[in-house]
């Protein structure tokens, strides 16, 4: 042959070359379909290559594997050098077989049989080191079951607790009869499954990196310390339970035994008892027969300022005073040698110790209480200090009251007797007068002329107008006094509109105005105080034909209002009153035409007195007008009379000015805390009010005041126990306290910082000059701290914060900002998260943990884009977050939506 044919020959046919592509094609599909993880390894373990199968195996993608140290990806930590050496072998040795552990994308560990080969080129030059992995893992939990099997089934089944053994890839290798019952799954279901199919779906994850470190460093856990514990049976629903564990160390390797018991009973049972524990309002101890604290409540913690930890396991004579501690394991032993109930407030008085060494009165409960660990002691404790202060300070005050008390009485006793004088002083002359004027006017005197007669109507007119004036004045000073008598009786509705109206016929006729009269027939059964009645409807009546025109109309109506109340109307057709003016209608002595030239007569108190009368009986008046077309006058009153007290002005809210000094006004007489609330709003402070001891400790501790004015007689407590917890620890130990008092002796604030002490009553310039003596200015408004590393945001808020009447603080750095904080407290941050060195959320975490800062409003004013972690961050730490690409405005209504949100109204005392 020649070389050209034998060339030829040599040439690969078409029918060769399909067979090679098919080849190469069957060898890619089975690489592709292995279950296997095939690898190939770089001599220093780079992946060069990632099958399918390895992804199915390792969890890892082609793409994250690819170009990784394979000891990165899926060797534990202790066993990098053995995978190092399994390629060297191979290398070395040109093919080595190795079983090992290693550990999946998702951190759970599998056994894996590891054949790995060097690949060369035709000079013998290393291509790659080819890999195959096989995950063997149910086997070796098939060889582990049956080895434990064999060695402790007969052992679980008497053990009363489920009972699951796991290997250290996690994977459950044999388990107890109690398991199965405990979770409802059967034994085929569970076996080599994960332990984590026992768990809550959102335990899962967390768990395996658990099991692994335990693995790591294996030791026995005993069953109830640690964290709550929840499991989870076939059909979802989760239970807690106790855990056990134990590692079982054998030739196969070290496994986990877990002994799982439910305590779900167990823990209702516990759930229900510290759910009544703590929600016990005294503090309650629990003592074992040794003295030993077993269980406390949170109130214990508040009382005797320990924490739980401090107090559990203790001698229960940590908390009795050192001079009786010595004799109380005795009266202890006794009680436990016959335990009966002994209730609160039996016996003497009994002192409780504090931490702090400090000695406090208390009132004991005993209870003995059966148990398993035999039986315990449970002692409720109360703390009666306020009550032996108050007792004490009444004692003190008893004499100074009653004295006090006889002298009110004589007072009101004068004051009685002078209204019933100048009551029959005043009128008596006036009714002569009126009198001889009418027998005059009317000629039976003899003939007068008709300039005589013209002068002598004025007359009448006159006196009659002034003994009018006389009757509203005395009446609203026995209203105002408790002296006005009312005697309810049954009323018929009718026959007493018929009466006033006859009264007003005259006038009526005169001005030509018709008086309609609606009674609704459904009201029966009034019992009201007559006279009263009349009054009323007398004066909205006279009213009403005072500013109705000629040939109106009036109608009176009486009618139901609801169950328990009727309602009185009288409308007329007169010029309306303006929505502006209504406010001034029941107001004493206000009139809306006042002036030199009014065209109406009148004192302005009739309607005042109206009001009064209407309140005093538990009632209330009103208006509905439109102007040109006429006024419903209206006043609505209990169908069965029962007369009020004290007739109190509602207390409105206080308005806090931004940045302004904070004064807190403890007073529990509503009229003298709405007067001092209004003069201290109307000198520029900010104000907050409340009316008991308890509310205003709760203010205490929540807020910083500037100022503090108390009231020393307080209903629940005294003012010297509010001072005193006020001291003792919280946000005002160096707040200025003015003491605003009856009981106004130098000596009441000895052993608390008191700056002043002022006797009721006071005037509103001494209690502006005690806080100027305080130092505490309305004008000293805080400022507004801005804290940014941008010179130009810096001028932009300064200018705008400027304009508004702010304060403005600029600073560029943290350091500096904190300085100034400390020095001056801010009435508000603004603040920028980015900063140079220390950044906004360093600063945050600084000032908060600042006496300033706690509840000081916090503004973010930032460019920079938040996480959602930064943002559920700032949730829980600042009170709003602005973006500079918005506009200043919207910084500004921030600030001021943040002043709103802590603006606090004035507290009203129980029952109002």
């Amino acid at each position: 042959m020649t070389r050209e044919k034998i060339k030829r020959k040599r040439r690969p046919t078409s029918k060769t070359s399909h067979a090679r592509s098919y080849v190469r094609e069957l060898r890619e599909i089975l690489i592709d379909s292995s279950p296997d993880a095939l690898i190939a390894l770089a001599p220093d373990d780079t992946v060069l290559f990632w099958s399918a199968g390895a992804e199915a195996v390792y969890g890892y993608t082609k793409s994250e594997a690819v170009g990784s140290r394979l000891y990165d990806l899926v060797v534990p930590a202790d066993l990098i050098e053995e995978s190092k050496k399994v390629t060297r072998e191979a290398i070395e040795t040109g093919l080595t077989v190795h079983q090992t552990i290693r550990r999946r994308k998702d951190g759970s560990i599998i056994y894996v049989d590891i054949t790995a080969k060097a690949v060369y080129d035709d000079q013998h030059n290393l291509k790659f080191v080819a890999a195959s992995q096989k995950d063997v893992t149910q086997l070796k939990v098939l060889i582990h079951g049956k080895v434990l099997e064999a060695r402790y089934r007969g052992l679980l089944e008497t053990v009363p607790d489920a009972i699951v053994i796991v290997n250290n890839t996690g994977r459950i290798v044999l388990l107890n009869g109690q398991t199965e019952e405990l979770f409802g799954y059967q034994k085929e279901d569970l076996w080599g499954k994960p332990i984590e199919i026992l768990l809550p779906e959102r335990f899962r994850k967390g768990h395996v990196a658990h099991r692994t470190h335990y693995f790591t460093e294996p030791k026995t856990r005993t069953m109830g310390p640690g964290l709550e514990l929840f499991a989870r049976r076939k059909d979802g629903t989760e239970f807690p339970v106790e855990i056990s564990l134990s590692p079982l160390k054998t030739e196969e390797g070290t496994f986990a035994m877990s002994a799982i018991r439910d305590i779900a009973e167990r823990k209702k049972a516990e759930a229900k008892f510290r759910g009544l524990l703590e929600s016990a309002p005294d503090a309650v101890v629990i003592v074992n027969k040794g003295g030993e604290i077993v269980l406390v409540n949170a109130q214990t913690e508040t009382l005797f300022k320990y924490s739980r930890s401090e107090l559990l396991g203790k001698p229960v004579e940590m908390l009795v005073p050192e001079r009786i501690r010595r004799k109380h394991p005795q009266h202890r032993q006794a009680f436990f040698e016959s335990p009966k109930v002994r209730p609160m407030g039996a016996g003497l008085t009994l002192y409780g110790l504090r931490k702090d060494g400090s000695e406090f009165p208390i009132e004991i409960s005993l209870s003995p209480l059966e148990t398993e660990d035999g039986v315990l002691v449970l002692s409720s404790i109360r703390d009666i200090t306020d009550r032996k202060i108050l007792e004490e300070q009444l004692r003190t005050t008893y004499d100074e009251l009653e004295a006090q008390n006889r002298h009110v009485q004589e007072a009101n006793r004068l004051k009685g007797e002078f209204l019933a004088n100048m009551s029959h002083e005043l009128r008596t002359p006036l009714n002569g007068i009126i009198g001889f004027a009418e027998l005059m006017h009317d000629g039976r005197v003899g003939p007068v002329s008709a300039q005589h007669q013209e002068y002598l109507a004025d007359i009448l007119s006159s006196g009659k107008h002034l003994l009018q004036l006389i009757n509203d004045v005395l009446d609203l000073s026995k209203v105002e006094a408790g002296k006005f008598e009312f005697k309810p009786e049954p009323v018929i509705p009718e026959l007493l509109v018929r009466e006033v109206c006859e009264i007003v016929r005259t006038l009526a006729a005169h001005k030509r105005i018709q008086l309609g009269i609606e009674i609704d027939p459904a009201l029966t059964a009034i019992v009201a105080d007559s006279r009263s009645l009349k009054q009323i409807l007398y004066n909205y009546l006279s009213n009403a034909l005072k500013f109705s025109p000629d040939e109106g109309k009036i109608v009176i109506r009486i009618k139901p209002e609801n169950q328990d109340h009727f309602r009185i109307e009288v409308e007329d057709s007169g010029m309306g009153i303006k929505p502006d003016d209504i406010g001034r209608l029941f107001v004493e002595f206000q009139q809306l035409d006042a002036g030199s030239a009014k065209k109406y007569s009148g004192t302005g108190l009739g309607l005042a007195l109206t009001k009064r009368i209407v309140e005093a009986h538990g009632g209330k008046v009103g208006v509905d007008s439109t102007v040109e077309k006429g006024s419903i006058f209206y006043a609505v009153l209990p169908r069965v009379s029962q007369i009020a007290g004290d007739i109190m002005d509602e207390e409105k809210p206080a308005v806090v000015v931004p940045g302004a000094a904070l004064v807190l006004v403890i007073e529990d007489d509503a009229k003298d805390r709405a007067w001092l609330a209004q003069v201290l709003s109307a000198a520029g402070y900010a104000v907050e009010t409340v009316a008991t001891g308890a509310e205003a400790l709760v203010h205490c501790r929540e807020t910083r005041f500037d100022a503090i004015m108390l009231d020393m007689m307080l209903p629940d407590m005294s003012g010297r126990a509010v001072l005193g917890k006020i001291r003792e620890r919280g946000l005002n130990l160096k707040t200025p306290v003015i003491v605003v008092s009856v009981l106004a002796d130098k000596g009441i604030g000895v052993g608390y910082e008191v700056r002043d002490i002022l006797a009721k009553p006071v005037s509103g310039d001494e209690i502006l000059k005690a806080l100027k003596r305080c130092g505490v200015e309305p004008s000293n408004r805080r400022p507004i701290l801005v804290v940014d590393d941008d010179e130009s945001a810096l001028k932009l808020a300064d200018k705008t914060l400027r304009e508004l009447g702010f304060r403005a603080v600029c600073r560029q750095d943290v350091t500096s900002a904190l300085s100034v904080a400390s020095k001056e407290r801010p009435a508000a941050v603004v603040l920028d998260l980015v900063i140079p060195e220390i950044n906004g959320f360093e600063f945050l975490k600084r000032f908060r943990n600042t006496r300033a800062g706690r509840q000081t409003p916090v503004i973010v004013w930032t460019r920079k884009d938040l996480t959602s972690a930064e943002r559920r961050h700032l949730q829980s730490t600042v009170d709003s977050v602005v973006m500079k690409s918005e506009v200043a405005d919207e910084l500004l209504r921030e600030l001021k939506n943040c002043f709103e949100r802590r603006t606090v109204t004035q507290k009203r005392p129980p029952g109002q």
